[in-house]
């Protein structure tokens, strides 16, 4: 069986007030020719297909009419979609009896039925056991498993973690799968996931936001037997999983956002007699995103803002998504940030922002150094709130700014 593995292309993204729709077409025309060549039996979608849980209706008619393209490309092919976390279970899932006219099916949630001994919540398997055939015959099937809430992995144990539940919600759904009358072992088997594997790369993320999710300990996995090829979504840096042979994360087909400047890609599986191999294809970006003059560690390694602006014309006339880096001793005024937004005027590049270095605090800076509880609540909000100023910014709040916030903090205390 041959697989084309992809994930997370978060349709209808504004990219700081940027559409991202030709992004998504240039991807799509991509798409489309690697199917062409590599001719997969399956193109298995791996969740976050669109952005917002509810995207606009330029978004859906994107969506819809890329799919029906890739079905009319080979009557053959089969494409299995699942939801992520960024999707509407039920909106990605509603027209299912619509899309299995086209040989495809998408998975947004599971369905439960409270099972005849009142045992608890039980799932439908047979809805995410997708059977993968060709010229009428099955020859693998794909889990077809949406992203999930961690109350929604059955139980084991009380003391059970969730990633130990985890582990054995697939173990359950390989047991039901090879007890089907229409499985034999020498069917492949492909399972998707929505969700983050605690020893995987996550350049491209925000720690604090994977932290937040249900993280897959790799060790829960090891006994775990059955499965050809993992299928994931949701870490957007495409990879290899160490630790378990064939699991992969396809990552997102261009970049999401700036911290993504890294090669994007697909992932075309071969499965036969046993065996699997993988082939990273590489994907063109059609506009690059451009950290100018380059992104520094720190504000010993940025640039002055007058370096900066001086230096822009030499990445104004490009096409690319463009965050300036600039040394500051205290905040830009709004006079030289609205000259750097204005020098992207009528230019091909798009502003998307500006980050701004200053000088480490040194303890001791602050006006008030408070060290008490006591001291704390002594500080009037006014003194407090000026302590803040300095210690966010390097310098004392301004006079007028200083007026402004004495008068508003009088107004607070005598408001009922």
């Amino acid at each position: 069986m041959k697989v084309l593995h992809t994930a997370d292309w978060h349709i209808g993204q504004i990219f700081h007030n940027y559409s991202r729709e030709e992004e998504h077409k240039f991807f799509f025309e991509q798409l489309k020719a690697i199917i062409i060549k590599e001719k997969p039996d399956v193109l298995v979608v791996s969740g976050d297909v669109f952005h917002t849980a509810i995207p606009t209706i330029v978004s859906q008619r994107l969506y819809y009419n890329f799919i029906v393209d890739l079905s009319r490309i080979d009557e053959d092919l089969q494409i299995v979609i699942t939801s992520g976390n960024h999707d509407s279970p039920s909106r990605l899932e509603a027209p299912r009896p619509l899309w299995e006219a086209f040989n495809v099916t998408v998975v947004g949630m599971l369905d439960y039925h409270t099972d005849t001994d009142d045992s608890g919540l039980m799932f439908d398997a047979s809805k995410i056991e997708v059977p993968v055939t060709k010229k009428g015959k099955v020859i693998g099937w794909v889990l077809a498993v949406p992203y999930m809430n961690a109350g929604n992995y059955p139980p084991i144990k009380d003391s059970d973690s969730v990633s130990k539940r985890i582990a054995a919600f697939y173990d359950s759904l390989l047991k039901h799968l090879k007890n089907r009358p229409d499985y034999d072992a020498g069917q492949s088997i492909v399972a998707t996931g929505h969700l983050a594997v605690g020893n995987a790369d996550i350049r491209g993320h925000s720690a604090d936001i994977i932290g937040k999710l249900e993280t897959l300990d790799i060790q829960d996995f090891k006994d775990v037997k059955g499965v050809d090829y993992w299928a994931f979504g949701h870490i957007h840096y495409a990879q290899a999983i160490k630790g378990i042979d064939n699991m992969r994360y396809a990552g997102s087909p261009f970049p999401i956002s700036f911290n993504e400047n890294y090669q994007h890609s697909v992932v075309s599986v071969s499965i036969a007699d046993g065996k699997t191999e993988t082939a990273v294809i590489p994907l063109k970006t059609l506009i690059p995103i451009v950290d100018f003059p380059s992104k520094p560690s720190g504000y010993e390694d940025a640039l002055p803002y007058e370096t900066v602006m001086m230096k822009l014309m030499e990445i104004v006339g490009d096409r690319a998504y463009v965050r300036l880096h600039v040394k500051a001793d205290r905040p830009l005024t709004q006079a030289d940030t609205m000259a750097m937004i204005q020098a992207f005027d009528g230019q091909n590049a798009m502003f998307c922002g500006i980050q701004s270095y200053f000088p480490e605090k040194k303890e001791g800076d602050d006006i008030q150094n408070v060290k008490t509880l006591s001291e704390l609540k002594a500080l009037s909000p006014f003194e407090l709130g000026c302590s803040v100023y300095q210690k966010k910014n390097g310098e004392e709040m301004p006079e007028e700014m200083k007026e402004m916030f004495k008068k508003v903090c009088e107004e607070a205390e005598i408001r009922p």
